[in-house]
């Protein structure tokens, strides 16, 4: 067997120096020790090759140096060998304290030349067939009679540095049995475990999305459910230690290095496991510990064990023993796998009440989180709100979000005036003031387009519509068995609220901030009136639906509602809504709330 090793090698079992300078000509190729039976006989190498390496002879006389076959052979140039003591390729030149071979001769004696693969040779050793007789040497101190042959390179000068060699260890051993090494022994732990990770959803709900209304708040009711998934299992593995016990020592008791040591590791499914620094290793202490770990795409399915292989190479250890070449293996049974919970926990807050809370797995699937907001609602037109709850997960950057956007509304504000407005002097100063066709006042000309006002005069001046307009709302009244009355007092004062805001009409006297005509009018949520003194109303706690009055349509413009309204009425106003009464207050409802601007958009 041959002992041979790189200067890596050497450093890892102590055989060198580490301080020791690298060269920049170092041995190429290989060397070896043999026997020369063509001068000495046969049976003289009691292990190996003795046509090209022995490791163990049965005396000093019998080694040879030989550069190995042609193709391993040390490349070409000059070179001097030595026989060390183990522990001496640290350095192999002349007076060093390992050096066996200085007590006899000089390195000079044992310079030698290659010259494509034939050695060349003048000094005093005996020198046939390519080969050299290494003799003579001192006897080693090793206990287990190991030498070490070293081959050094000239090319950058003597003396020689360690790396500038090349180094084959060999046994004197004459006349007995060889000691057998001892086998290396492993056991290993192995755990298994696997991540299983939980996506988690929002979502956000509202009891409602919308409230129209007069004045106070809104009160909107918001429910947020989280829920997670059955989880997603990954990240499978097996991981462990190995342990590798090296029971060959010296006689000082102290471990004995056993190189070329190879570990690997194996699942019973045949996964193959990556072991660190599993190849090539030298042990160099009586237990050597190698972790590792494999991969698995999904958990096992039934029973799982590890085994792993420990194997090793022939080879002399420095106490003398032949270790032969072997293998040691080990089974853990039945692996066990730990789950990881990955994302079990999300936090849950929310854009306008805050931290909500935290919910985790075990917890209600879904859980829910409710709460209240209340909104002022604005005194016209509509506001949005818009209210996002949010969760991110404990442990990975997952986040997800879902959000509810409410709306509050006021009435439309359009300007209208209500029926008290017309009869005093602001209001009728505006109808009094207004222009006229050849006398006749182009106000009351527009209003009798509405067979309600038909009995107002085709040639009235515009002080006989203000007049007109007075007594129609003075006699205003809801009481008897209807009210045609009240209804037109409050359809007129629409009328005069449309003619008045449109500057193609009557000009915008009122100043409205649109033409009032073109207002769509929600009719599904019109505020019950309530009428007060003067001609004043209010909006009262609830509201109807008033589409009933207007053919079942959900809005209108304000311009189309009078001509419906006109539409149910004889000429006069004194027969409307087939004389119903119920349907004739959704009507004077609706203008009134027009009038009093608590009316709502549609």
């Amino acid at each position: 067997m041959r002992v041979v090793a790189t200067l890596a090698c050497m450093a890892a079992v102590g055989l060198w120096s580490s301080a020791t300078a690298l060269a920049a000509s170092p041995v190429t190729g290989a060397a070896f020790s043999t026997v020369n039976e063509s001068i000495d006989g046969t049976g003289h190498c009691q292990n190996g090759n003795p046509t090209v390496n022995c490791n163990i002879y049965d005396g000093k006389q019998y080694v040879w140096l030989n550069g190995g076959p042609s193709v391993a052979y040390v490349g070409d140039g000059d070179y001097l060998f030595a026989v060390l003591a183990p522990g001496g390729q640290a350095d192999p030149n002349d007076g060093a304290p390992n050096n066996l071979s200085d007590d006899f001769d000089a390195h000079t004696d044992r310079t030698f030349s290659v010259a494509g693969g034939t050695v060349s040779y003048t000094g005093p050793h005996d020198f046939d067939s390519n080969k050299i007789r290494l003799r003579p040497y001192a006897d080693t101190p090793n206990p287990g009679g190991v030498y070490i042959l070293a081959i050094c390179s000239l090319a950058d000068g003597y003396p020689v540095n360690a790396s500038d060699c090349k180094y084959d260890a060999f046994k004197i051993q004459p006349g007995t049995q060889v000691e057998p090494g001892l086998p290396l022994t492993v056991t290993k732990s192995a755990d298994g475990e696997y991540n299983k990770t939980f996506a988690w959803t929002i979502g956000k709900a509202v009891d409602k999305t919308i409230v129209k209304q007069v004045g106070g708040s809104a009160t909107f009711t918001y429910t947020v459910n989280v829920t997670h998934d059955p989880g997603t299992v990954g990240g499978v593995k097996v991981s462990g230690t190995i342990s590798v016990f090296n029971p060959n020592v010296d006689a000082g008791n102290a471990t004995v290095p056993v190189t070329g040591v190879d570990v690997t590791d194996t699942l019973s499914d045949g996964t193959s496991c990556a072991v660190t620094g599993g190849t090539g290793q030298t042990l160099t202490a009586a237990k050597t510990d190698f972790v590792y770990s494999c991969a698995l795409a999904g958990l096992p399915q039934g029973e799982l064990d590890n085994t792993v292989n420990v194997s090793w190479s022939e080879q002399l250890l420095d106490n003398g023993a032949l270790l032969s070449a072997g293998a040691a293996e080990f089974t853990f049974k039945t692996i066990g796998f730990t789950e990881n919970q990955i994302d079990e926990c999300t936090n849950v807050t929310d854009s306008f009440k805050g931290a909500l809370g935290t919910v985790c797995v075990g917890d209600a699937n879904p859980t829910s989180f409710t709460y209240s907001r209340a909104i002022a609602v604005p005194q016209y037109g509509c506001q949005s709100y818009d209210n996002t709850a949010t969760f991110t997960a404990n442990d990975t950057p997952a986040t997800g979000s879902a959000g509810q956007t409410v709306t509050v509304c006021g009435p439309v504000k359009t300007g209208a005036l209500t029926i008290g407005f017309w009869q005093n002097k602001n209001g009728q100063a505006i109808i009094t003031a207004g222009a006229s066709t050849l006398g006749v006042c182009n106000s009351g000309t527009w209003l009798r387009q509405y067979a309600p006002f038909q009995d107002l005069s085709a040639s009235a001046t515009c002080a006989q519509v203000g007049s007109y307009v007075t007594n129609v709302i003075k006699a205003a009244n809801a009481a008897g068995a209807s009210m045609n009355a009240m209804l037109k007092a409050q359809m007129l004062a629409t009328a005069l609220d449309v003619y008045f805001s449109n500057p193609a009409l009557g000009g915008n006297k009122i100043l409205a901030p649109a033409t009032i005509g073109g207002v769509a009018i929600d009719l599904t949520m019109i505020c019950k009136m309530i009428d007060g003194i003067g001609g004043t109303a209010t909006c009262g706690a609830s509201y109807v639906n008033t589409s009933g009055a207007f053919g079942g349509a959900t809005s209108l413009t304000v311009a189309q509602i009078l001509t419906y309204a006109a539409s149910q009425s004889n000429a006069g106003g004194t027969a409307w809504y087939g004389q119903v009464k119920a349907t004739q207050e959704l009507a004077k409802n609706t203008f009134d709330a027009i009038n009093n601007q608590v009316a709502f958009a549609a």
